[in-house]
């Protein structure tokens, strides 16, 4: 199948309704599985789709459709709710200079999984990670670890135009709950 991936600083008008739809349709699903949202509101999508800081893939198919979509930044600052601290403390020299990357989101329609546009799209987004010996960084709710293994399945991916790459868990965050429902 015949793939074209497309970079963009901003997605906007008619391509942003196309992308907000597909982005819909891939993560919907991420609503009932996890306790942290990662799924954007309409306004926070906006938002990524309108920063320029935030380099936008768009990956169609042979027809030109629109199949895939995936966020990536150098500017950690851009990303609510991460720290740069954290990157800047874990890896300075790099991070200084720009080469710490956060995937905001990988995300493909359903219609097209098992048809290589995933790879396509990782690949696109972290070629040049590679080329400048940098790290990119992704947050993945268990569901996508332990049902999809996602983070397993980018490792995998990546080493095939990157043999040097090294997947590192970072960190991770455990929701508990009390439940205080009286037997009977």
């Amino acid at each position: 199948m015949h793939m074209s991936v497309a970079t963009m600083p901003m997605v906007t008008d008619d391509l942003r309704e196309q992308a907000w739809k597909l982005y819909r349709e891939a993560f919907d699903p991420l609503r009932h599985t996890a306790v942290q949202r990662h799924v954007m509101h309409d306004d926070e999508f906006d938002a990524v789709m309108a920063d320029p800081r935030v380099d936008k893939y768009l990956i169609y198919d042979g027809e030109g459709t629109l199949q895939g979509l995936g966020t990536i930044t150098n500017t950690i600052e851009s990303m609510p709710l991460v720290s740069p601290e954290y990157f800047a403390t874990r890896w300075p020299e790099r991070f200084a200079a720009g080469r710490v990357y956060y995937i905001g989101f990988v995300g493909v329609h359903p219609s097209a999984h098992g048809s290589g546009i995933f790879a396509e799209l990782v690949q696109a987004m972290t070629t040049v990670v590679a080329a400048c010996d940098g790290v990119a960084v992704l947050d993945v709710c268990r569901h996508n670890l332990q049902k999809l293994h996602l983070p397993r399945m980018i490792s995998i991916l990546a080493s095939s135009w990157a043999p040097h790459v090294e997947m590192v868990d970072l960190d991770a965050q455990s929701y508990i709950g009390y439940d205080f429902m009286r037997a009977g």
